[in-house]
């Protein structure tokens, strides 16, 4: 049975729409607490709602992520969680509860769900920011058949770049993947990627300017050992190398890592008490999509108990 909301006050306030947070929002509302969800984009899903078929996702038949996105929001709209579309602006204290501030409405809570993911890193180099959308892309399954028949070059060496090359390879003549160092994808993408005909790598190698004016034409490498520069023919170019958490509206008082992360401890707490944070925002998060799905329902629970107390 769900609570009712003690004015406006809100038991759990969710900032993200991705898998995380509508996981979270989900087992928050069932779990009988007054729950609404912040999400700035025009669509839920995050990052993953790119992705026509989700690899780490356990279920009956394929799935993407638009449709997996898709049915988590209709069962929040089923449960009357109150769906806001747009970008929350900041986090503060006021009193026992927590102000959250949207770009248009002003909320308060009892305790606040981060699950506001990461943005895509960009390739800084000269040439790559000119050259967005004619050529150079973050999304294989939105924009690869612009390349059918052709040679693209993907950046990056986890499972985003893999898993974006694998989807190239069924699409493009062929695919290079350029990795600087080593490979941190897993090994099914590992394997994968190793076994496909039309896809090599070039090792210990870094893209130091992306080539063309109207469009792409090619890559400038450089050999990270020997120093050795080389140019690579193509015409599309796919950065996977990386992501910066979305976390600039918590507050400094909310202790990070070095790469920006909220650090939380094994119930997804915070160091601001009332405020957890899952998923791609979070310090130690595995990158695997179930395990965000997991976060949230772990640090639901713990809001659960302490909000019982």
């Amino acid at each position: 049975m769900r609570l009712r909301r003690r004015r406006d006050i809100w038991d759990v306030v969710v900032v993200g729409g991705g898998i995380a947070g509508l996981t979270g929002a989900l087992h928050a509302v069932r779990r009988g607490l007054a729950t609404a969800l912040f999400e700035s984009a025009a669509a839920h899903g995050g990052q993953v709602a790119n992705v026509n078929h989700l690899d780490d996702w356990p279920a009956t038949a394929p799935t993407s992520g638009v449709e997996l996105a898709a049915a988590l929001a209709a069962q929040l709209r089923e449960e009357n969680v109150e769906l806001y579309g747009e970008a929350v602006r900041g986090i503060a204290r006021e009193g026992e509860l927590l102000r959250i501030q949207g770009e248009a409405r002003e909320l308060r809570a009892r305790r606040v769900l981060v699950a506001s993911g990461a943005r895509l890193k960009t390739l800084d180099v000269p040439g790559a920011a000119n050259l967005i959308g004619k050529g150079v892309s973050q999304c294989a399954d939105c924009d690869g058949y612009f390349f059918r028949n052709q040679d693209v070059v993907v950046v990056g060496a986890g499972d985003g770049a893999l898993h974006e090359a694998l989807v190239l390879a069924g699409i493009c003549r062929s695919v290079t993947i350029v990795v600087r160092s080593r490979v941190t994808a897993s090994a099914a993408y590992v394997e994968r990627a190793a076994g496909a005909a039309n896809v090599r790598f070039v090792w210990d190698s870094e893209v130091t300017r992306v080539l063309g004016t109207e469009g792409v034409t090619g890559v400038a490498l450089r050999n990270v050992k020997s120093g050795a520069a080389s140019e690579l023919a193509c015409t599309g170019v796919f950065p996977l190398i990386g992501v910066t958490p979305d976390a600039g509206f918590i507050g400094a008082e909310v202790k990070r890592d070095a790469a920006g992360c909220v650090v939380t401890d094994a119930r997804m707490r915070s160091s601001m008490p009332s405020i957890y944070a899952v998923g791609a925002v979070r310090s130690g998060y595995s990158g695997a999509l179930v395990a965000a799905a997991g976060e949230a329902a772990m640090a639901v629970s713990a809001i659960a108990d302490e909000l019982a107390m």
